[in-house]
């Protein structure tokens, strides 16, 4: 069965917030969509490593680091998983 975009979409930010929650220990209410990695959630460059690591580890995707330096969200973080997945499954 295949699963639909939206859910796929919402799987891969659930494991983004996870992954952020219990990396770098934030409180839930703290870690959704819309926060900015660096201004609300304080992580710098060693974290998006730490990010990174994590993800690829429970993904098993390969995430180029330099492509995630970019985003700004939670949210841009989910939406590149999601794209990862999306060219992995074609």
């Amino acid at each position: 069965q295949q699963q639909r975009p939206w859910r796929v979409r919402l799987i891969d930010l659930a494991r983004v917030l996870e992954a952020l929650r219990s990396e770098f220990e934030l409180a839930a209410d703290a870690a959704v969509p819309t926060a900015r990695l660096g201004e609300d959630l304080g992580l710098d460059s060693i974290d998006a490593v730490a990010l990174v690591t994590r993800l690829e580890q429970e993904t098993g995707l390969l995430l180029k680091e330099e492509r995630l330096l970019g985003l700004r969200t939670v949210q841009d973080v989910a939406d590149v998983v999601f794209e990862l997945q999306g060219q992995q499954r074609a």
